[in-house]
């Protein structure tokens, strides 16, 4: 897929947007934080400060990967970077909205499903 460059500014933009200020969907971030701790992505004691600081982390890390999810028309930049000797991934809208932020089990495997472009690291795209 070739990113023409209407869609690299929308990516950019919403990329700067969920670095200035993470936003969750309406009443999504309580929901997302429950499902990481039962699922052991998160400690049991983990508050929703400490999940935005480590997504915060992800999406402000000049050497994580940048891919777009692609699904049918839409694109969802996406941001993959270790914390903690794990790989995240963190997935937002071209608002700037998250939709996701998790651990895959098989990172490898879940990013090569044909959906995830890679596009490089944000140092190299400038980001």
């Amino acid at each position: 897929m070739i990113i023409d460059e209407f869609k690299r500014k929308a990516v950019v933009q919403a990329i700067e947007k969920i670095r200035d200020k993470i936003i969750w969907k309406p009443e999504k971030a309580d929901f997302h934080l429950v499902k990481r701790i039962r699922l052991g992505h998160l400690t049991d004691d983990a508050t929703l400060e400490q999940y935005n600081a480590l997504i915060t982390f992800v999406v402000t890390n000049l050497d994580a990967n940048v891919y777009l999810y692609v699904y049918g028309e839409t694109i969802y930049p996406t941001l993959v970077a270790i914390v903690e000797d794990k790989l995240w991934l963190v997935m937002i809208s071209l608002d700037g909205v998250l939709e996701t932020a998790f651990p895959p089990d098989d990172p490898e495997g879940y990013l090569a499903n044909s959906a995830f472009v890679y596009l490089g690291s944000a140092k190299e795209l400038e980001l």
